[in-house]
């Protein structure tokens, strides 16, 4: 009996004496192999907070588009949100040219200091596949958040379309009868646009995806205002673009949508085929996301993170959402789930220019 409690004793006072040490038991550290919490780190410190940043002077959204195209229009609603909820002036800069590639340049080449981002979508992994950006793109930008997921549609020129074709099917027929004569104008044809277009008219033409080209020709617009000019006017004959870019022309009877790029009709658009009903395996639609320079102070992009999943989920960003149609596909996620789609799309990409032949 002394004996035993002697034991219980020394196990008393040796637990004590660990405690009185900073010490800690066996038990409670890490096993050999295990990631350290963030309180048992190598540093000791913590992950940054979003509470852990101040912000002080105004901040700059670059859109690598121009003024009245859909990057854009995704900007502006947001911007007076955002604005309020970070207590500082939010100005967008749009810096277009070069398929969004100019866009990039410019962010790049601004301080790494969390007062400027950049809108990105699948394009510049497009170009940056191709080599055609002046940077490494996965090396210098992350990302912040994804904002929308858009579904594209194909639109027709009213003017264009007299006396030739009324809908989707009877277009590409004419197109089959006619190469050459119809074109198609787009902002970004080394870019996910270009890949929609394309697959959407392969499947209706029964080619394949590099012999489109053939067909129908594909004219570059710099802007969107300057397409949908274009193809209001006649000058080309089909554009690929957001519905609610256009809206105010559909309804205007100026342009008519012939298809929208999607597995199912859309909500604005309920009379309106899509490529799914078709049996064309076209659903590629555009997101777009916030992106920062690597290297930005942590805090300072987590407290933009938050400020935007707020500002998405303001009543004032919903209503713009709802009523551009980017709430029928999964729009808004954080930068993990952002960063694993991304690297899933540059797979998805890589296959189609190596398909096509531009790898």
């Amino acid at each position: 009996m002394k004996k035993k409690l002697c034991a219980i004793l020394s196990a008393i006072l040796l637990l004590s004496l660990l405690a009185a040490c900073g010490g800690q038991p066996a038990s409670s550290q890490p096993a050999e192999g295990s990631a350290p919490s963030a309180s048992q780190d190598q540093g000791g410190s913590a992950p940054a907070d979003a509470a852990d940043w101040t912000w002080e002077r105004k901040v700059t959204l670059v859109c690598p588009w121009g003024v009245g195209g859909g990057a854009d229009g995704t900007l502006r609603p947001l911007q007076p949100v955002l604005q309020e909820l970070l207590g500082v002036p939010v100005e967008i800069v749009n810096v277009e040219g070069a398929g969004g590639a100019n866009g990039i340049d410019f962010t790049c080449k601004q301080p790494a200091d969390g007062y400027t981002y950049v809108l990105g979508t699948q394009s510049h992994i497009m170009l940056d596949l191709q080599k055609i950006l002046p940077v490494d793109f996965k090396a210098e930008l992350q990302p912040v958040a994804k904002l929308v997921h858009s579904i594209n549609i194909i639109a027709s020129s009213k003017k264009g379309m007299e006396g030739k074709y009324t809908d989707y099917t009877e277009f590409v027929e004419y197109a089959k009868s006619h190469p050459q004569e119809l074109t198609c104008g787009m902002l970004t044809a080394t870019g996910a646009d270009s890949v929609a277009m394309k697959q959407t008219l392969a499947g209706g033409l029964g080619c394949d995806i590099t012999e489109v080209e053939q067909y129908v020709k594909v004219v570059n617009y710099s802007g969107g205002s300057e397409l949908s000019s274009a193809i209001v006017g006649g000058h080309v004959n089909i554009m690929i673009t957001g519905a609610d870019e256009i809206m105010g022309l559909i309804e205007s009877g100026d342009i008519v949508p012939l298809v929208s790029i999607s597995e199912n009709r859309m909500s604005i658009l309920p009379e309106l085929e899509c490529t799914g009903e078709l049996g064309i395996d076209s659903y590629v639609g555009t997101w777009r996301g916030i992106l920062c320079r690597t290297g930005t102070p942590e805090a300072a992009v987590a407290a933009m993170s938050a400020a935007l999943e707020e500002a998405w989920n303001s009543d004032d960003y919903q209503t713009f959402l709802k009523n551009a149609c980017y709430l029928d596909r999964s729009g808004y996620a954080a930068s993990d789930e952002f960063q694993t789609l991304m690297d899933e799309e540059y797979a998805t990409f890589e296959a189609y220019l190596k398909s096509a032949g531009l790898l």
